[in-house]
């Protein structure tokens, strides 16, 4: 029988209760602003997701304790990225017999760095043999933060080091599974998940595909000449385009708009008077439809990536532009139909006020779509 007099038994009290809370969280959770991090492996998105916690966490910087665990990180990263570029010189038949490459190849690989081993380092790295290669590293799976922290090796094999900011920025910790975060950005509050981006961690991926507001896809635009860390034939600009085309036509992305961040326009400036962007012949071949205008190669005098030089910078914004074109136009011949854009930002995500313009921006983006969802703006 009933409760008499239409009163609720105890029982049917506490599951009202447990219905109300459930749903309570069922609106909390639609109305969550949920940011996914994709890109390839490299792409810097790791990095991007170090700067979001120094800009926008509640505790905007990094504690001593993590500061402390980062100098192993970075002392590793350096060791292996030296040891990489050794063993590429040792495979084309150089560097024989120089007892300084024959030193760091016996030191351990998780080797705290002291003030003897800067001395050997330096000698390396400085060695004819290893600048070519540095320069020419498109087959050699190194991060390019190595020739920072090479530059800053005095300060990093100190005593006492305690990295700063853009040093732990820089350093590599290869993601795996799902890593999350919360934000604030003015009143608006937002979860970042950054997940792995090599090959073998993308199958973890559709775990973190439910109820996404935003996904943030990065991919490094200085990266045309190099090749993927799991197959050295395959080229790291074709693998992020193909990645980004597969989310694009994913079924758990249909209706989710898509913030493109062109990254390490830093290094792509760097690199684009020194390595070729366009290649039309040899094993090399890349950007082969590319229109130009293109960077003279060993130009006299050379050119000045400061800014300041029209030549350079008219050769630098077409290419930034072909790549922004290869990306932004996947969506055209999808095998789907998409509901949702493509919001595109040129990005360093080592330099915090970049991304902090940006995510300011991308941030006013992505509230407006959410108030369109919920049909309180009209998203034009």
């Amino acid at each position: 029988m009933g409760a008499c007099g239409g009163k609720l038994t105890e029982e049917q009290l506490r599951n009202k209760r447990i219905e109300t809370e459930m749903a309570k969280d069922k609106i909390v959770d639609e109305s969550k602003i949920k940011i996914l991090l994709l890109g390839a492996g490299e792409s810097g998105k790791s990095t991007l997701f170090k700067q979001m916690k120094i800009l926008f966490t509640a505790l905007k910087n990094f504690t001593d304790d993590e500061r402390e665990s980062f100098v192993d990180v970075i002392h590793g990263n350096i060791l292996s990225d030296m040891r990489a570029v050794i063993t590429y010189a040792e495979e084309k038949g150089e560097l024989a017999g120089d007892p300084n490459v024959e030193a760091i190849k016996k030191w351990e690989k998780r080797k705290r760095l002291r003030n003897e081993e800067k001395q050997i380092l330096n000698s390396v790295w400085t060695n004819e043999v290893i600048v070519n290669i540095w320069e020419n590293r498109g087959h050699v799976q190194v991060q390019d933060a190595l020739e920072y922290y090479m530059d800053r090796i005095e300060q990093v094999c100190q005593p006492g080091y305690s990295p700063t900011n853009e040093d732990i920025l820089r350093s590599r910790v290869r993601t795996t599974g799902v890593v999350q975060e919360k934000f604030q950005m003015g009143e608006a509050r937002f979860e970042m998940y950054d997940v792995g981006g090599q090959r073998n961690e993308r199958r973890k991926w559709i775990h973190s595909f439910e109820n996404v507001t935003t996904v943030m896809f990065v991919a490094a635009v200085s990266e045309y000449n190099q090749y993927l860390y799991e197959d050295n034939n395959k080229h790291r600009q074709e693998e992020a385009v193909e990645l980004f085309r597969q989310q694009l036509c994913s079924q758990w992305f249909l209706d989710v708009p898509f913030i493109l961040f062109l990254n390490k326009k830093d290094l792509f400036r760097e690199k684009l008077p020194k390595i070729p962007f366009k290649v039309t012949e040899g094993d090399e071949q890349r950007n082969i439809d590319f229109q130009g205008p293109e960077c003279e190669m060993d130009r006299s005098p050379p050119y000045n990536t400061d800014g300041s030089d029209s030549s350079f910078e008219n050769c630098y914004d077409a290419a930034l532009e072909y790549l922004k074109d290869i990306y932004v136009s996947q969506q055209d011949d999808l095998p789907v139909a998409r509901k949702a854009g493509i919001y595109t930002h040129f990005t360093n995500s080592t330099d915090s006020e970049n991304v902090e313009r940006i995510m300011n921006s991308c941030k006013d983006i992505i509230l407006r779509i959410q108030l369109s969802k919920f049909g309180w703006v009209h998203n034009n």
